[in-house]
């Protein structure tokens, strides 16, 4: 008898049971991280301190775009961390930032100022719910992939939380960043629900990163010394650069779809 395994029996041996427990865990643990990031704004926010509360939540932002990465890095995606997944979206980018934005702007409006929070969340919510049913939508063409429909979560709490850069920038008075955030919450609201196709990450593909390499590394340069000299502005900064993208994605969709038919 041969002493060499037959290398049929190899591929057929199941892995074992703490690989697997930790292929499906990290994922999961990562987005964790970022509930948990996004719970701890909400802790500085109810204490007055919303410069933390505000790099809470945009540590939340960036750890909810990896969990996505590594869970398809480990070949582990599951209903279930997709759902928990959206349930941890709705509370760090919809419950949180209504309430951040109340405290720091909107209070002195009451009832008025608290609509516009509660447009807000809700409208997180909805475009969360969109977002699971279209996901598992059969027949959906490849190159939609590389578009969202309407303004993701994570982005939308990042332009929702524009009046409060641009308050400790000291680029608008305290009143100012209100009557700002009045009528601002609401327009990213409807942004959310809309149908407007918006850039996807999937459309960074290899090619494009290979062929706009260098740009794309001055720009991280700049970025990161931006925010390291002037954190506030370059955010402000940052979230015009976001809206003045909106056109271009929506002009791009429309050619595409017209060459696809």
């Amino acid at each position: 008898m041969s002493n060499h395994l037959d290398p049929r029996v190899i591929e057929a041996t199941p892995e074992p049971a703490p690989a697997v427990f930790w292929r499906l865990a990290v994922p999961n643990m990562v987005t964790l991280a970022a509930l948990g990031s996004g719970l701890t704004a909400l802790k500085f926010a109810g204490d007055g301190l919303f410069m933390s509360a505000i790099a809470c939540i945009l540590i939340a932002a960036v750890l909810d775009g990896l969990d996505g990465r590594v869970a398809r890095a480990m070949g582990c995606n599951s209903k279930f961390g997709a759902e928990l997944d959206s349930l941890a979206d709705v509370i760090c980018f919809g419950a949180v930032p209504a309430y951040m934005i109340y405290q720091a702007a909107l209070s002195d409006y009451g009832n008025l100022g608290w609509m516009a929070c509660l447009a807000y969340a809700a409208a997180c919510a909805i475009r969360l719910a969109r977002f699971n049913v279209m996901a598992s939508a059969p027949n959906q063409p490849a190159w939609q992939s590389h578009y969202f429909t309407g303004i993701p979560a994570p982005a939308a709490a990042f332009l929702s939380l524009a009046p409060l850069y641009a308050m400790f920038g000291d680029l608008l008075t305290p009143g100012e960043a209100a009557r700002f955030a009045l009528v601002w919450l609401p327009v990213v609201a409807g942004l959310m629900v809309s149908t407007w196709p918006t850039f996807s990450s999937k459309s960074l593909t290899r090619k494009a990163l290979r062929l706009f390499f260098v740009p794309t590394l001055m720009a991280s340069v700049v970025l990161i010394t931006g925010l390291y000299i002037a954190p506030w502005a370059t955010l402000t900064a940052c979230c015009s650069f976001y809206v003045f993208s909106l056109p271009i994605s929506k002009r791009r969709f429309d050619r595409q779809s017209l060459r696809n038919g």
